[in-house]
């Protein structure tokens, strides 16, 4: 496992502002700490940097507009980034997939949000920090399972000493990318081939992590749809 020592350790040798064998002192390596966090914090609202998609699962009360998300919130879980997905889930195991409000103002736009229905529609994260807040509309006028599809991104680095198991591709990513962001600090021109292995690494990430290019469209529109009450289009087939 890498720590962050390590990976600042070999940013700096691939940055050339140290040679091998050397070390940084104790204020570069604090520096260094500090921008490789920023680095990867940056990272985690890119979905293409994103390894996993984590199935939560969640009990919602009846007649509950809204609950907390994040530690010491109502669900416990990490406060996620995003969340990709979510459906419900009723006493008889069906599942019934609720749109994700991606903006503030689409749930603004509902009027009255204590309309109560068997099964919300739509579902819209504030995502405050440190907790964020979950509502559902219609609320839900019987307890139900809440399954939530979130961001699995990568951690920060607690202490130069901290190591993290990061996923197949990532460490050579992080180094040689940090390298990059790192070296100008130092006044040093970063060479032509770090920055091309440096997008090669994020280059193969963001393909692995890509998500499916199948859209969803209207009923009306394919015939797919009309068939299976929801469309969906391969661009690639265009089909």
């Amino acid at each position: 496992m890498a720590t962050a020592l390590s990976i600042i350790q070999r940013a700096m040798r691939l940055a050339g502002v140290i040679g091998k064998g050397e070390t940084p002192d104790a204020d570069e390596s604090a520096d260094g700490l500090v921008a490789l966090n920023a680095m990867l914090d940056a990272w985690q609202i890119e979905r293409l940097y994103v390894y996993q998609i984590v199935q939560g699962s969640y009990t919602w009360p009846a007649s509950t507009t809204s609950r907390t998300i994040g530690s010491g919130g109502n669900f416990t879980d990490q406060r996620p980034v995003k969340i990709d997905s979510a459906f419900t889930v009723d006493g008889d195991s069906n599942w019934r997939e609720v749109r994700v409000l991606q903006n503030r103002t689409e749930y603004d736009s509902i009027i009255i949000k204590t309309t109560e229905s068997t099964y919300p529609a739509y579902l819209f994260m504030d995502s405050a920090n440190p907790l964020g807040v979950i509502y559902l509309y219609p609320v839900p006028s019987a307890a139900l399972t809440l399954k939530l599809n979130t961001w699995q991104t990568l951690q920060s680095f607690a202490a130069l000493t901290t190591a993290l198991a990061l996923p197949p591709g990532y460490q050579r990513a992080i180094e040689f990318s940090f390298a990059e962001e790192f070296g100008p600090e130092f006044g040093v021109t970063i060479s032509a081939d770090v920055k091309r292995i440096a997008g090669m690494a994020r280059a193969a990430i963001k393909t692995l992590n890509a998500p499916s290019m199948i859209s969803r469209v209207d009923s009306g529109v394919a015939a797919l749809g009309r068939l299976g009450g929801g469309g969906r289009w391969d661009i690639y087939a265009d089909r």
